[in-house]
């Protein structure tokens, strides 16, 4: 107990008043108090946010409880769901009319600018691998 009245007088104190009161109870340079000092600040903001949190998740219900897991299960399978490609013009017309070709001539050897080339020179129309 004498140790948290302690602290409590010191957090009651100015900043200066702390440091020096820090050095001279201590016996160290007020340099050090300082940092001392600065991380049991630190120290302290942690353990009240650890304990606000805490007092917070104490106050859910079980039927918040179940709706909080019901929107994380939500936001999880919205983000690992496969998405709907939608295709393009120019990936359709090439589906529907160059596909076979395209594959006939690939299974062949032909490289993919000579299929663009064959494409353009024999059906008018210039296309690239993206597609």
């Amino acid at each position: 107990m004498k140790k948290v009245s302690y602290w409590y007088v010191l957090y009651k104190m100015s900043t200066d008043a702390k440091i020096f009161t820090l050095s001279q109870a201590l016996d160290i340079p007020q340099q050090q108090a300082q940092e001392m000092l600065e991380k049991i600040a630190n120290e302290i903001k942690r353990q009240e946010t650890l304990l606000a949190l805490a007092h917070q998740k104490a106050n859910i219900s079980d039927k918040q409880a179940q709706e909080i897991e019901q929107l994380k299960r939500l936001r999880i399978s919205k983000k690992t769901a496969v998405k709907k490609h939608i295709e393009g013009k120019q990936e359709r017309l090439i589906r529907l009319r160059y596909y076979h070709e395209i594959e006939k001539l690939r299974s062949e050897g032909f490289g993919w600018r000579s299929i663009s080339d064959y494409i353009k020179q024999n059906h008018h129309k210039t296309i690239s691998f993206t597609h």
